[in-house]
């Protein structure tokens, strides 16, 4: 149940302030973010919904800074239904969800697949996922899929899988749903906390933004690749590549690093606060936001480094002696 808390102005452009530095974009974005998140604290509630996932976005906004997650879904964001953050549970939660999806105008966030191909590995209050999904799709203002797994289909969609997972978009076309206009995609797995909210903002401040026209990604997030912005790219340029894993010089894309596919805003946040990210930990991109992530079995996530190690994997190989 959300809480009435006393706002001023310079309490919005603070925290809009906020999501603009941190992802390194002019401060006029302060002022929008700033005027979204006014909205979304009376005008405009978020229903969130989770198929098949692992939570881990969830838990990712669970992980903000500035504001922290209490204050983040107490006082800046409407978040009426949501199955793991919030206290109902069974026919409680239910209702609450026929009660939020009684009304037009929300936002609607989808974390996690759909299984397509069947139905029923994904239930939620004994309807299926996909049900519930198509019931609220047309009354939303827009529709975000939060995560890799929402947005392109992810670990759930991989080649093999016995459930024909798919994306939301995916899923509104089978159901002849229009998406353009309306859906955009925040992948990564799991997404930044920055993006959803930012996202989330903008969408409640000026309407659908600027989006990639086959990724349906928001250009002010996901514009520029991790490689073109990548601390190491000076060493690409040079022609000096890691030698393994943990090597703190040269550039990793010898050890299949997968940032030229891969857009993203991770080398200007950061995770854990700023604290660190793949290549600042010498480990190569995985590129967890690619449409491609997770699909091809003949497409492993670390392929040089199994190769190099099919046996004898050490300790002193672990740390890069």
């Amino acid at each position: 149940m959300k809480t009435e808390h006393p706002f001023t102005r310079r309490d919005f452009l603070k925290l809009g302030g906020f999501l603009a530095a941190s992802v390194s974009i002019p401060g006029r974005w302060a002022e929008l973010f700033a005027a979204g998140l006014e909205k979304m604290t009376s005008h405009t509630p978020v229903i969130w919904i989770q198929a098949q996932s692992c939570t881990g976005d969830s838990v990712s906004l669970l992980n903000s800074t500035d504001p922290e997650p209490a204050e983040l879904l107490t006082r800046y964001i409407t978040l009426v239904v949501h199955q793991t953050l919030g206290a109902a549970q069974g026919q409680t939660f239910m209702k609450a969800l026929e009660q939020a999806a009684s009304v037009d105008g929300y936002l609607l966030a989808v974390e996690g697949s759909v299984p397509l191909g069947m139905p029923k590995a994904c239930l939620i209050g004994g309807r299926t996922a996909e049900d519930i999904l198509v019931q609220l799709i047309p009354k939303a203002k827009a529709v975000v899929a939060i995560g890799t797994c929402s947005a392109f289909g992810g670990i759930p969609a991989a080649e093999g899988n016995p459930t024909g997972s798919g994306s939301v978009q995916d899923l509104m076309n089978k159901h002849q749903l229009n998406w353009k206009g309306k859906l955009v995609n925040c992948p990564s797995c799991p997404t930044h906390p920055k993006p959803i909210v930012g996202t989330l903002a903008y969408l409640a401040a000026k309407g659908y933004p600027e989006v990639d026209e086959v990724l349906l990604t928001p250009k002010i997030f996901y514009g520029t690749s991790t490689h073109d912005q990548c601390p190491r790219y000076h060493d690409y340029e040079r022609k000096i590549f890691s030698k393994h894993f943990g090597d703190p010089h040269g550039c990793l894309f010898k050890l299949g690093c997968l940032g030229p596919l891969t857009r993203t805003e991770c080398p200007h946040r950061q995770w854990n606060s700023g604290v660190n990210w793949c290549i600042r930990a010498s480990a190569p991109c995985i590129g967890c936001s690619s449409p491609f992530f997770a699909k091809k079995k003949s497409f492993p996530f670390y392929r040089i480094g199994e190769q190099q190690h099919p046996v004898k994997y050490t300790e002193n190989d672990r740390k890069g002696v």
